[in-house]
């Protein structure tokens, strides 16, 4: 081999070594996220604009076959220091050690971004947060009452819930209304409401969901919205067209003057969001 082959040689292997280089030390390689298609997008930044501390991606159905019943939010990935958010209605307390009986240093409202730095698990199974407060200080909060997606407050005039990022209330009808990520096709809330003596003994279904009589019933539980409690039943159900498997909750409130029915559709993976979610409203 001569010396201007072994020079060219060279020259393709320091090329070749500097877009390696440039793949595994991008900064921004730690903050992409998937889109629908599993194909990289542009970084994300939580609801405030401000960037996060951890790595996101965005929640999709398995292979994005069923886009309709995933539920849109950017999941922060499980490592430190990353961003979680505040979805208890009533807020959560910071505390100076990971226990309920610490002292409190201060309370923070629904919807706060936390800088969270770290994680401990107590013997009775309960997840504690370090979080590092904007004055500088520590402090440590229960993870129950936390979201790993930004969340943004949604409401009517008679309801008012936190929801992932992009989902905004569209009244349909007097009384009704249904929230869509990015006023797109996808549902992920519908809502009715009136005076309690007019309560329907079923809720009514929506268009564009199967029929009543094939939906598999699954669970019944007693859940809180808010403060107020209510009933939670959930139903399989198998949408029309893709046949799509999805999940349907059945939320019923009931004041003393109002009811409140509220059906959440959703991907499997993402059942677990309507406790969340629920935890954060607050009806009028």
């Amino acid at each position: 081999m001569t010396k201007l082959e072994l020079a060219a040689w060279g020259l393709v292997i320091a090329l070749l070594g500097a877009e390696v280089g440039l793949a595994v030390f991008r900064p921004w390689d730690h903050h992409v996220a998937l889109s629908l298609s599993g194909s990289h997008t542009s970084s994300l930044s939580p609801a405030n604009g401000s960037s996060s501390p951890g790595a996101t991606k965005l929640a999709t159905s398995p292979a994005g076959r069923c886009p309709d019943v995933v539920v849109r939010r950017i999941e922060q990935l499980d490592a430190f220091p990353r961003s979680a958010w505040v979805h208890a209605s009533d807020g959560v307390n910071v505390r100076d050690a990971p226990s309920s009986s610490a002292t409190r240093i201060t309370t923070l409202a629904t919807g706060t971004q936390l800088n969270v730095q770290g994680q401990q698990t107590n013997p009775d199974g309960s997840t504690w947060y370090r979080i590092r407060l904007s004055d500088g200080r520590d402090g440590w909060l229960t993870g129950r009452y936390t979201t790993n997606y930004p969340i943004s407050l949604a409401s009517t005039d008679s309801l008012k819930i936190w929801l992932p990022v992009g989902h905004q209330f569209q009244l349909v009808a007097p009384g009704k209304a249904e929230a869509h990520y990015k006023n797109g096709p996808p549902t992920l809330l519908y809502m009715e409401t009136g005076a309690v003596d007019q309560a329907p003994t079923e809720t009514m279904v929506p268009a564009g969901l199967p029929r009543r009589s094939t939906w598999t019933a699954r669970t019944t539980e007693q859940v809180l919205v808010g403060d107020l409690p209510a009933t939670d039943r959930v139903f399989g159900i198998t949408m029309a067209g893709g046949g799509c498997p999805a999940v349907v909750h059945e939320v019923k409130i009931t004041t003393t003057t109002r009811y409140y029915d509220l059906l959440f559709l959703l991907d499997e993976p993402s059942s677990s969001v309507v406790a969340q979610l629920l935890d954060s409203a607050a009806v009028q």
